[in-house]
């Protein structure tokens, strides 16, 4: 471990105390000082400074045990700060204003052509905030998603870098950059189904099919930060009359495939969604169809990783993620049966339309809350950032 002077270790005590808090909440200090083996007084430090700053909040007083004194308990502020989520698909952009937990304020879609996705996002921002009155000192940065179906993961993943940087330039804010599973991910860890986990895979049904791996409470990265396209990995032993290659999950379970089951081109997203229901008859054969090779890739997610859980979800409506999730029991047999286990192995995210711009909206603070996590965050050489951001980016004013 690398040595840090005063500040930085004050910064990172201070985003381990608000970690603690978004996470456990309510707790009081001394839980606290002991889940970090930090001081009573350095906890005591770290929390008068996020009072002052609204970040957390005193919500009642727990009885200690035996002659203890009792403790005040301390809640994550949600309202204390904003976050903007700007999430784009093939050429469907979503920009929404959200509290720190990931709930929606407002928001706005749109169409754009490539030429002008940054100035509409920009546009959309900006009339959302002069909409809603936010106060552009309590936003804390922007969270951004990029889901292109069109190009090999590494190009579409330098070209969402270089879409996150002609953004922070022009809305002269942070930018949180991740993967859409990853987003959501950091969304569960923070306040979902996987806040007391460990580890899990969280997968996500898309136009391509995403995973996210988190071991330790961090989200595995591989090279060139690129990892999760679970979508790639083979399923069957038929080839491709055409390209003679093996039949992938894609090819199945994702949403590109089920567009193509229904003979939709282009339709909103929202339009899509609505689609998704009992009454239409192409579903259960496209259910079918995915059934197995989904449930291949669930074993091959519990064969190699054996983590707590794995959490489902995607950019499709409760009725079909449930529809879906029905067919994949009985799952395959594999290591992750065995032993005593706290969590079901399939996880069903609740509230599954809105899970992806939550999660895009969670990462502001998923970037400010671990050092390990500001590699996602880009920030402009004009930012002139606010207190709030000074505090937990731990940047100079």
């Amino acid at each position: 471990m690398k040595g840090s002077n005063a500040k930085q270790n004050k910064a990172l005590n201070l985003r381990l105390a608000l970690s603690q808090i978004v996470a456990l909440g309510p707790i009081s200090r001394v839980e606290i000082a002991r889940n970090t083996n930090l001081t009573k007084q350095t906890i005591t430090n770290m929390v008068e400074t996020l009072l002052e700053h609204d970040l957390v909040s005193e919500v009642g007083i727990k009885k200690a045990e035996g002659a203890g004194k009792p403790s005040k308990m301390l809640c994550f502020n949600e309202k204390a700060a904003f976050s903007i989520a700007i999430r784009i698909m093939g050429n469907e952009l979503f920009v929404g204003i959200f509290k720190l937990n990931g709930d929606c304020i407002n928001s706005l879609t749109t169409l754009f052509e490539n030429s002008e996705l940054v100035s509409k996002a920009t546009y959309l921002v900006n009339t959302l905030i002069n909409i809603d009155n936010i106060d552009s000192n309590k936003i804390l940065g922007v969270g951004l998603a990029v889901q292109d179906s069109n190009n090999f993961a590494l190009d579409g993943h330098k070209a969402a870098k270089e879409t996150q940087i002609e953004l922070a330039k022009s809305l002269n804010l942070p930018v949180a950059l991740e993967s859409t599973a990853s987003a959501c991910a950091a969304y569960q860890m923070l306040f979902g189904e996987a806040q007391t986990l460990h580890s899990f895979v969280y997968v996500h049904i898309g136009n391509r099919i995403e995973s996210s791996v988190v071991y330790n409470r961090n989200i595995l990265l591989g090279q060139n930060g690129l990892t999760g396209a679970l979508g790639d990995i083979f399923v069957t032993p038929e080839t491709d009359n055409e390209t003679g290659e093996l039949g992938r999950l894609n090819d199945f379970a994702s949403l590109n495939s089920l567009k193509s089951a229904l003979n939709l081109t282009t339709q909103k997203h929202d339009d899509f969604l609505a689609s998704l229901n009992e009454n239409n008859k192409q579903l259960p054969i496209w259910v079918n169809k995915a059934e197995e090779p989904m449930r291949i890739a669930i074993h091959t997610i519990e064969s190699m990783f054996n983590s707590q859980t794995i959490i489902l979800g995607g950019d499709i409506n409760e009725w079909l993620l449930e529809t879906l999730i029905k067919q994949l029991r009985p799952y395959i047999p594999s290591i992750a049966q065995f032993g005593e286990r706290q969590v079901i192995r399939l996880i069903k995210t609740p509230d599954v339309s809105q899970i992806t711009q939550k999660g895009i909206a969670t990462l502001p603070l998923y970037a400010a809350l671990g050092y390990e996590n500001h590699h996602i965050l880009y920030c402009p050489n004009t930012l002139q950032p606010t207190q709030l951001q000074s505090l937990i980016y731990a940047l100079d004013a």
